[in-house]
């Protein structure tokens, strides 16, 4: 999945999610339950894009999926920051943290305080995303929370 094809693969997750498939629902207990590494900003931050007003945490299955995206490089005009880099043993890679995937959904973005989704293994044909819709992401934090006001609201 390409960054720029995000958006029919958006659409699809909220049908599939809405729908509550079999086939979804097994993936994001799936993605859940394992931890994804998720690359830093050059400022510090978790890196991310923008695309279609949600901004898009970038997140990889294992270091090859993250050095397969990193090789190809991406696209400046959707608005992503320059990755942190480390050297070690004379090669350059990226910077980037472990994270279990309920808490990138049910805390981070949460606290990111705009609509805010997961990009699992962004530019490979077996990307997946996870965008801010209700059964994916807490009530308070989905595009619908956002567009009524009531975002991040505690209940």
């Amino acid at each position: 999945m390409q960054l720029t094809d995000m958006v029919a693969a958006e659409q699809q997750v909220r049908d599939d999610a809405a729908a509550a498939r079999p086939e979804f629902t097994a993936f994001l207990d799936g993605f859940r339950h394992r931890t994804v590494l998720v690359p830093l900003d050059d400022q510090g931050g978790i890196w991310s894009a923008e695309l279609g007003g949600i901004r898009w945490i970038l997140a990889f299955s294992d270091v090859k999926s993250l050095a397969r995206f990193a090789k190809k490089g991406s696209d400046a005009e959707i608005g992503i920051r320059q990755p942190a880099t480390s050297e070690e043993e004379g090669k350059q890679g990226w910077e980037y943290r472990k994270v279990q995937g309920w808490r990138l959904l049910d805390s981070v973005i949460p606290a990111a305080g705009r609509p805010c989704g997961v990009a699992l293994d962004a530019g490979s044909a077996g990307g997946k995303v996870l965008p801010p819709v209700a059964g994916i992401v807490p009530d308070r934090a989905t595009l619908d929370a956002y567009a009524t006001g009531v975002a991040n609201r505690r209940t």
